[in-house]
């Protein structure tokens, strides 16, 4: 067989990997609980709410470059653990969700792994981890930099509209999101813009633990 007809049979054999009916089997795990330490609240305004399941439906995908192309994507029902956290503020409540994601293998038998997270949009991912802002529009801000489980990453920030009680809040928003063994890590906060504070915000990211 030419080098270039096993290309194609090598990506045909891995997109149909484990297949049952037609299709890739579907990958079902949880995350395990992420939470913030209590010291790291200290100051903040916030304080812990409650812990509770999500679960999303999704497809995780891979690409695989080298000697060939490999391609794939999987199906996965991921529960992820969701850690609220509440500041109270004049404008509305602010948040900071802290969510543990598996990692899914795109591809069976690969070490490539991906965040079910990762495919939502940013509008989505709010609608999954927290009911009490339903976001209308958001706007790309500058990077920031976070201190999360021990590893310095970039958040993105971004500022928008949302609703809460059918009133319309501008809100700050900000996700940060890091691999911690076999789960990536999520804290996401989103704040009235007119009382956001990314000190406080910071302080509560950097005392997440898993």
């Amino acid at each position: 067989m030419s080098r270039g007809l096993l290309s194609v049979a090598l990506v045909a054999a891995v997109v149909l990997a484990g297949c049952s009916g037609g299709g890739p089997t579907r990958a079902v795990a949880s995350g395990s609980p992420a939470t913030v330490e209590t010291g790291a609240l200290d100051g903040t305004g916030y304080e812990y709410v409650d812990t509770s399941n999500r679960t999303v439906n999704t497809t995780v995908e891979a690409t695989i470059s080298g000697d060939v192309e490999l391609n794939g994507e999987r199906p996965v029902t991921a529960t992820t653990p969701v850690a609220t956290y509440r500041r109270g503020t004049d404008a509305g409540p602010a948040l900071v969700l802290v969510a543990a994601a598996p990692a899914v293998n795109p591809i069976e038998n690969q070490p490539v792994v991906r965040d079910p997270l990762a495919t939502l949009s940013t509008p989505e991912l709010l609608g999954h981890l927290q009911s009490t802002y339903a976001v209308e529009s958001l706007d790309r801000g500058e990077n920031a930099t976070v201190r999360l489980l021990g590893n310095e990453t970039t958040a993105r920030t971004y500022t928008g509209e949302a609703t809460r009680g059918g009133e319309r809040v501008p809100v700050t928003v900000t996700v940060a999101s890091v691999r911690d063994g076999e789960d990536f890590v999520t804290a996401v906060a989103v704040e009235p813009r007119s009382t956001a504070d990314r000190d406080r915000v910071r302080q509560v990211i950097a005392g997440v633990t898993h």
